[in-house]
């Protein structure tokens, strides 16, 4: 046994190795909640403001500002992690395509055709038409809009990071039901905010969360078998947008029934557990500027 190994396995020194981990990543998550929390919510407010005729300033660019909290998150605590070079470590992650097909046919296909057979579904129980809410000549854009604009740039460096620290601190289950809980809390002040395109304004909350959490166990199926692919959580979350985008899932104006997004909720949790069951995620070793 060499001296590495000898110190290794000292009595003590292990528990107090993990201890200190467990310590690092509790740091790192309560500096990037903090950050992702603050500066959405501040700016939310300004944008419910606005809502209620009391600013005079355009709403959507507010709402994407806010949105961008997590990005910001994500920024700050890996540089005061480790610096600017570790910082840019961890947002390269995001442009290794190395996530396998599996995971890459399931962040892309998936939740859009979930919302197909929604509405399908839906359409039949009602002895009606299905409706959808796109041309097939208006994905590409759209998809490109959803990806930049929409959410998953601004969240998924934000909630890949803290997916990676509470895998630190937690088994794997209940650390991806605790992400999906904070994922969909976050999106709190949304529901106060009435505009049009602003679906949470519309959506009972407990309804919202249940998707939420439901979709998070499928992000984390593909982030972890993709070998911690930030991409793979970026293509979910555009994912997930282009099925709110092709079929009316979420309550509004004209239909404030919830049934669609119930049994998008469902099938969600339904494909989640058939995946968790019969692939499980990879227990992997994490990225190394996961670990600082």
């Amino acid at each position: 046994m060499n001296d590495v190994e000898t110190i290794r396995s000292m009595p003590g020194l292990e528990p107090e190795r993990n201890d200190e981990a467990a310590g690092r990543s509790l740091r790192s998550m309560g500096l990037y909640l903090a950050v992702a929390f603050v500066m959405a919510w501040v700016v939310w407010l300004v944008a419910w403001l606005i809502s209620q005729h009391e600013l005079s300033l355009p709403l959507f660019p507010v709402l994407v500002v806010g949105s961008f909290g997590p990005f910001v998150g994500a920024l700050v605590t890996t540089w005061a992690e480790g610096g600017p070079r570790w910082a840019l470590r961890f947002f390269a992650r995001a442009f290794d395509p190395r996530m396998g097909w599996v995971a890459f046919l399931v962040s892309f296909f998936v939740l859009p055709m979930l919302a197909v057979v929604v509405e399908f579904v839906h359409a039949g129980l009602a002895h009606a038409a299905p409706q959808f809410t796109m041309t097939l000549a208006e994905l590409p854009m759209s998809y490109l809009f959803l990806f930049v604009l929409g959410g998953t740039l601004a969240e998924e460096y934000g909630w890949s990071l803290l997916s990676d620290k509470l895998d630190g601190v937690l088994p794997l289950v209940p650390a991806t039901f605790v992400l999906g809980v904070i994922w969909a809390v976050w999106h709190l002040p949304l529901f106060f905010i009435i505009a049009p395109g602003a679906i949470q304004g519309y959506t009972p909350f407990h309804v919202f969360l249940v998707a939420t959490v439901a979709m998070r166990f499928l992000f984390a199926w593909a982030y972890h078998r993709g070998g911690y692919s930030i991409l793979s959580n970026m293509l979910l979350h555009t994912s997930a947008n282009m099925a709110y985008s092709i079929v009316a899932l979420a309550p509004s104006p004209a239909d404030m029934s919830t049934g669609r997004l119930w049994m998008f909720a469902g099938l969600n949790i339904v494909i989640a557990v058939v995946f968790w069951v019969v692939a499980p995620p990879r227990a992997g070793v994490l990225p190394r500027e996961a670990l600082v």
